[in-house]
């Protein structure tokens, strides 16, 4: 996949955002598949790592994406059906599970003094046509933020929903967690399965 042209315009973003990154703490909320709805693989990241979604570039790093509210996780977890106009009910059963989350370095994009800095607009981060770009063999812009700041260590991104107008996501990468001062823990987790044997 070629990178995006403006990643070396981009490689001193995450000296630049450095004023707004900060820890952050509280609960989220993250929509699975069944396949990955188990105590196991439920925030591992492993399957946008393969497909790669707005924030990570296909066949990339480990991401986990989940929301601030119940509604946004589901918005988003239907977003690709809606996107292509398929049928919601297809992509259905989903597991939808709250988790908590202790992070030090979160960069804040729905802050407009951390979009400037990184000189992108909440527009381009929301409407972006990532799935094109991919399809074109190209990296879109946000998957080129989301690898930056991952290279950089990075352990969160704060960014607007592009699938709920009101809604914040919380793009995770587990990779880059340093415990125990950050930690992912599933509530009640022993109510999911157990990774299925093979």
């Amino acid at each position: 996949m070629r990178r995006h042209p403006d990643s070396n315009h981009l490689t001193n973003a995450p000296a630049r955002c450095v004023p707004f990154t900060a820890p952050w703490s509280g609960t989220v909320f993250r929509s699975a598949s069944v396949r990955y709805a188990n105590r196991d693989d439920f925030l591992t990241g492993v399957g946008a790592k393969a497909a790669g979604a707005r924030w990570n570039p296909p066949a990339s790093f480990a991401t986990v994406y989940t929301s601030l509210s119940p509604d946004t996780a589901t918005a988003e977890a239907l977003a690709h059906h809606r996107h292509f106009h398929l049928p919601v009910e297809n992509a259905l059963p989903r597991v939808l599970a709250a988790v908590q989350v202790v992070l030090q370095r979160v960069l804040d994009l729905t802050d407009a003094k951390a979009r400037k800095a990184l000189r992108v607009s909440r527009e381009t981060l929301l409407t972006e046509d990532w799935r094109g770009a991919n399809a074109g063999g190209d990296e879109a812009l946000t998957q080129a933020i989301g690898r930056l700041f991952w290279e950089g260590e990075c352990e969160g991104l704060l960014v607007p929903s592009a699938a709920d107008s009101n809604g914040i996501t919380l793009i995770i990468f587990p990779g880059n967690l340093t415990p125990p001062d950050s930690y992912l823990l599933i509530v009640n987790r022993g109510h999911l399965p157990p990774l299925p044997a093979t």
